[in-house]
């Protein structure tokens, strides 16, 4: 059987015979795909940073989310999405704070 890949290349999408779609393709199957859904238009590549915050947001290790980016150093992720490290981070004190004044309440009364 015929390998259904190229090895010189990485391929994300192909087609059955391991043939890469022409970028065009892809772009007018999402658009057509979010009209059909009747969903908030996003550029495609812009997925790829909305399930990164979704999954800081959700508290995965910035390792596992680099590693999934295909980032060859957690740096690179870190630098990229700091902003939202640091809202997660915040809120994550926030929460840790509230308990205490919870606990330091209760023993007051």
């Amino acid at each position: 059987m015929d390998k259904l890949w190229d090895e010189n290349h990485f391929i994300i999408f192909a087609n059955e015979s391991g043939k890469p779609y022409h970028p065009c393709s892809i772009n007018r199957f999402w658009e057509r795909f979010l009209k059909k859904h009747d969903f908030l238009y996003i550029n495609f590549h812009a997925l790829r940073h909305t399930s990164s915050t979704l999954l800081i947001n959700q508290g995965v290790h910035a390792k596992v989310i680099a590693d999934r980016l295909g980032h060859a150093d957690i740096k690179t992720t870190m630098n990229t999405y700091g902003h939202v490290l640091q809202k997660v981070d915040q809120s994550a004190a926030d929460k840790l704070d509230s308990l205490f004044m919870h606990k330091s309440n209760r023993n007051s009364s």
